[in-house]
């Protein structure tokens, strides 16, 4: 019986985990995700970080700091593999269509409609060009979620 109920369970773990579903969404305008930085821009004092994974590609930035010091976080490397933990911008107004749109910081143009990459406006494991490897899922999946 015992073996019964933990081969139920394990099948149910199995069947909830999708090896190729690479992103998360939480919380509505919250998505985590494991992706690869192929471009970090550094200019005017923000760095401009491009990432994409199979599901999506991206950019944010992030303001240069120098004096950041953790000794959890660690410098980013380009092309490997990060959980990147991002924030989308929300809209007021869902049922208002979003016509052309850029985004600027510090006089560099970092996001415009038609780009093939989506715009968000944070990550929030990340400070400066570091990155906390020791992010876990388990500190952000909500206990009550949402039921529509």
């Amino acid at each position: 019986m015992r073996k019964l109920i933990f081969l139920l369970i394990l099948s149910l773990f199995i069947n909830c985990i999708s090896i190729k579903n690479t992103e998360y969404i939480l919380h509505g305008n919250y998505v985590l995700t494991k992706a690869k930085f192929f471009k970090i821009e550094t200019k005017n004092g923000i760095h401009i970080f491009h990432f994409k994974n199979d599901s999506i590609e991206g950019v944010f930035t992030k303001v240069v700091d120098t004096s950041f010091a953790n000794k959890n976080y660690r410098k980013i490397k380009l092309n490997k593999k990060y959980t990147l933990y991002l924030q989308k911008q929300v809209y007021a107004n869902l049922r208002t269509e979003i016509g052309q749109e850029t985004i600027i910081d510090n006089d560099i143009l970092i996001w415009k409609t038609g780009m093939k990459s989506q715009h968000f406006v944070d990550c929030e494991n990340i400070t400066g060009n570091q990155i906390n490897p020791r992010f876990t899922l388990l500190k952000y999946i909500d206990p009550n979620p949402v039921k529509y």
